[in-house]
Parts: C-alpha cells; structure tokens; sequence
C-alpha cells in the first residue's frame, strides 16, 4: 500500500493506513501523555514536483483529522508549514544499498520554525533508521525535549 501511494498515486491507501496507526496510537498513549506537536519528514521539493505530492504530507494530514476526533482538545497540533525541510536532494533511499543509506540523510535537513517540547515525528518506512536519527538530533538541538517516532512501517533486515 505505501508503494502504491508514493510511486503510483495510490491516495486512496491512506485513508485505511491511518485508521490503523491512529487507533494503535490511541491505545499506546492511553497511559502517557500526548505529543505537542506532529512533524513528518518531509521530501525534497524536487521529489514533491516528481510526484505531484508529498506522501508523508498527506498521511500526516489523514492521520492528525483521525487523531482530532477522538481526542479533541488533546489531539497534537499539525504546523500549517513543517518546520522541519529537506534541503539536499539526495537519491531516494530505496535506490541505494545500506552503506549509503547510512551516510545519505547528513545535512539533508534543516529545522526552521518553532519547535514544542514534546514533538512526535512522523515517516511513512523506516529502513536503516538514518533518516529518522538525523531529523530527531535536530528536532533535539532545536528545543524538543522528547521525540516520539510513528511509522507505519519497517523494513525488515536482510
């Protein structure tokens, strides 16, 4: 399904992709206390024109609408403008092998707007996690205190 929605404008995926994740985040968070504030990481504006959209965009869209119905009040706040950019246009991670993955996401990112405490960081495949660790060390270095990270998916290791 998330093949189909960032290589062939599968949108209608998101909407059952994101019953899923918010009800296992509801129950997650049933004991703790919610996010702040939802970023996700975002494409290269180059990517974004490739594709016609930004899939992580979208999903996080789908997902923070699924969360505000039922939480209300409670439900994290989604920036109208991610403060969290893709400035370097690298090759897209399912492209290269493992070792370059790993070096890929250095000073790709850049922080630029307002950062919560609390921040849950969105991304629709983890693979190598490089991305991911990238972006919370910023998320980090600009004020959060905590990130939490939500995917929908893993890839598993080989």
């Amino acid at each position: 399904m998330i093949h189909s929605i960032k290589f062939n404008q599968g949108t209608h995926f998101i909407r059952p992709l994101t019953e899923l994740l918010s009800a296992h985040l509801i129950d997650s968070y049933s004991t703790q206390s919610w996010p702040e504030q939802i970023l996700y990481v975002p494409s290269h504006p180059n990517r974004i024109k490739e594709r016609g959209f930004c899939q992580t965009q979208a999903i996080t869209t789908q997902l923070a609408k699924n969360l505000r119905q039922h939480l209300g009040e409670q439900c994290p706040s989604l920036p109208k403008t991610n403060p969290l950019k893709k400035v370097k246009n690298t090759h897209a991670q399912h492209s290269l092998a493992r070792k370059e993955r790993l070096k890929s996401p250095q000073n790709s990112y850049l922080i630029n707007g307002a950062i919560a405490e609390h921040v849950a960081l969105f991304d629709d495949i983890m693979t190598t996690g490089s991305t991911i660790e990238h972006c919370v060390k910023l998320l980090l270095k600009a004020g959060a205190k905590r990130v939490d990270i939500w995917l929908i998916a893993r890839t598993p290791d080989k």
